[in-house]
């Protein structure tokens, strides 16, 4: 009976630390998976998957600021679980309280919790409208909710939202632990992925910039001509483009840009790169795509474009105008294109022809 009684706790205390191993050496490999790429999009989804796993919920999503000029965090459409619509992203504005709350909080908190402090406090600044909002803006997403803020320098970058465990138990303090740990791995990382994106991104239309255009251009050609896989890009350019300028102004100009490059970056899958060429020409990358393959890609391009309608917000001309672009398309041939710069002059002839050939159309180099 003794070594019964005796043996239960030590069995205990060995779990606990084979538990508490198992999630340093989770927290090991995913901080190098985090630091092997400055790609956001992977980022997150490596951030939440690992949430999941570890804390054995069904859903989870994260807030972040979707660029240095904005003041507001962002539901990220790619969350697991929870009901994300893109034409209505949940936001929490930067300076709310609530995140001055999580930022200065010394543990993590779920929504009951908040809303027990609020009500502690409501003589203080917890007690405003903004706080509120935010507070509602996350029920949306499940009334209870644990969240997890990102800190990186000093200030949260970011806010992993946890939705309950999947057998209905709270979290236990060695989750919250993991999820602090991997929280602080995750903010330093997006940290950096801010940065580069600084760096190699067109911050008015977020396509990227045209010099990571030719050096991934070229990356992706030396690949091809390695592997024996195809490789072919779009270059495209917007119809009379000048006439939105000249009629409704640049601001509107901007607009269209805006519009036509959310096209291009959502049609972008995988290792694709959406870029700007140059003023109102667009390009896009596509690795292990042949012509025919391409030319499919930029159809659809063209009639999702066709089909939009931008939003005019000055009192020039129609409310809403009408935007076409025109599309060339080249793939890769080892034998004649030396560089990037023959490949991309045989997708500019290729735009050409579509130009000359009445606009809002899509032509091959054959």
């Amino acid at each position: 009976m003794e070594q019964s009684t005796l043996g239960a706790p030590a069995d205990t205390f060995i779990e606990h630390y084979e538990r508490k191993i198992h999630s340093q050496k989770q927290l090991i490999e995913l901080s190098k998976a985090l630091n092997s790429t400055l790609d956001l999009r992977s980022l997150i989804e490596a951030i939440l998957n690992v949430s999941i796993a570890q804390s054995r919920c069904l859903e989870a999503g994260i807030f972040l600021l979707p660029d240095v000029e904005h003041d507001v965090f962002i539901m990220d459409e790619n969350a697991v679980g929870f009901d994300v619509k893109a034409n209505h992203r949940l936001k929490i504005p930067y300076k709310s309280d609530l995140v001055r709350l999580l930022s200065e909080y010394p543990t993590l908190l779920t929504l009951s919790e908040i809303r027990n402090i609020a009500a502690a406090t409501d003589h203080s600044s917890l007690a405003q409208v903004s706080f509120r909002e935010a507070l509602q803006e996350l029920s949306q997403l499940h009334e209870e909710l644990l969240l997890v803020p990102l800190k990186a320098k000093g200030r949260v970058n970011g806010i992993l939202v946890m939705g309950p465990k999947s057998d209905g138990e709270v979290y236990l303090a060695e989750e919250k632990a993991f999820l602090s740990d991997l929280a602080a791995l995750a903010a330093i990382a997006v940290e950096n992925a801010r940065l580069y994106e600084l760096a190699t991104v067109d911050m008015m239309t977020k396509l990227k910039i045209h010099h990571f255009f030719q050096t991934r251009l070229r990356e992706e050609i030396e690949h091809a001509r390695g592997s024996d896989e195809p490789l072919s890009m779009l270059l495209t350019d917007i119809d009379h483009f000048k006439k939105f300028n000249d009629t409704y102004g640049h601001q509107v100009g901007d607009i269209v840009l805006k519009e036509v490059a959310k096209i291009l970056i959502a049609s972008a899958r995988g290792k694709d790169v959406a870029a700007r060429y140059g003023g109102e020409e667009f390009a896009l990358i596509l690795p292990k795509r042949d012509i025919y393959a391409a030319k499919a890609i930029a159809e659809t391009v063209r009639e999702r474009i066709e089909k939009m309608e931008v939003e005019n917000p000055t009192d020039k001309g129609d409310r809403l105008l009408k935007v076409t672009i025109s599309i060339g398309v080249a793939e890769f041939d080892a034998k004649n294109d030396t560089d990037n710069k023959h490949l991309i002059e045989r997708a500019d002839q290729a735009l050409y022809r579509a130009k000359d050939g009445g606009r809002n159309r899509v032509e091959i180099d054959i």
